[in-house]
């Protein structure tokens, strides 16, 4: 019994610190979430929650956080753990694929501004211009995504800010080509990835309680299939459909959170009848 319990405080643990650790990669803090994904990756390393879905290793969210501060070799380890882990983790095959297509660059030196950095500065009231004028100085560490543009309007960034930061980032970055066998690799791995969230898609919707309350305005349905049309073509404009895949993992972030809210709110309302 006390082994039990003893481990049922472990989950619970493990629990917590990985929706604190989801919350910080919501609002756009990649390395704060790091700290509490990789302590629940060290205490549980086959750790998979049932709060998102379809269902993710804690390695793919180790990988997100080094994904998004732009340490794609790192989370390139992390996204392979997890698909080792949990073979159906469309999540991160989607997100091996999108490094693997990534463009090979130079790491930026750690002094660059971190994604964390700016969204606090902006928390902080500190002024979109005066928050430039500093990465003009610092350089910037993070790559303009769709996410975390989108991140960083939440927390106060305004167009000139988000301008200057993806020039800052384009002009201290030589973009070069990726190899052919490492770009036909991501491609295939990005491919493998929306197959299998379409499949799981179809069948979560059909049959799942909460299927239901799943992207009811289908406007996920329609980026998932345009990432496919776009990532089928030939040639394939990777830019193009490395940005619209990772707006696609933004929201499939964030469904599951506004399915939860509104299963919850139609339950509250049959039991107010």
């Amino acid at each position: 019994m006390a082994l039990l319990l003893v481990g049922a405080c472990a989950g619970m643990g493990s629990q917590s610190e990985f929706l604190a650790g989801r919350q910080a990669l919501l609002r756009g803090e990649p390395d704060n979430a790091l700290g509490y994904f990789d302590r629940v990756a060290r205490e549980n390393p086959a750790f998979v929650s049932d709060a998102v879905s379809p269902r993710r290793s804690i390695w793919t969210y180790v990988g997100r956080s080094h994904y998004n501060s732009g340490g794609y070799d790192a989370a390139r380890s992390a996204f392979e753990k997890a698909i080792s882990q949990l073979a159906d983790d469309y999540v991160a095959r989607m997100y091996l694929g999108l490094t693997l297509l990534r463009p090979s660059v130079p790491q930026t030196p750690t002094k660059g501004f971190t994604l964390q950095e700016v969204t606090y500065a902006l928390r902080e009231g500190v002024e979109p211009k005066r928050v430039a004028t500093l990465a003009r100085e610092r350089g910037v560490a993070f790559d303009l995504t769709r996410e975390t543009e989108a991140q960083l309007r939440i927390t106060g960034a305004d167009t000139f800010l988000v301008s200057e930061l993806r020039n800052l980032r384009s002009a201290n970055t030589k973009q070069g080509k990726g190899s052919e066998t490492r770009r036909a690799q991501g491609s295939k791995e990005l491919n493998a990835a929306l197959v299998g969230l379409r499949d799981w898609w179809d069948y979560y919707i059909r049959y799942a309680p909460q299927g239901k309350f799943w992207d009811p305005t289908l406007e996920l349905r329609k980026q998932l299939d345009l990432v496919m049309k776009q990532s089928a073509a030939q040639p394939a404009d990777w830019s193009t459909v490395i940005s619209n895949a990772e707006w696609l993992g933004y929201q499939l972030e964030e469904e599951s959170d506004r399915a939860r809210r509104d299963e919850s709110a139609e339950r509250d309302r049959l039991l107010r009848r």
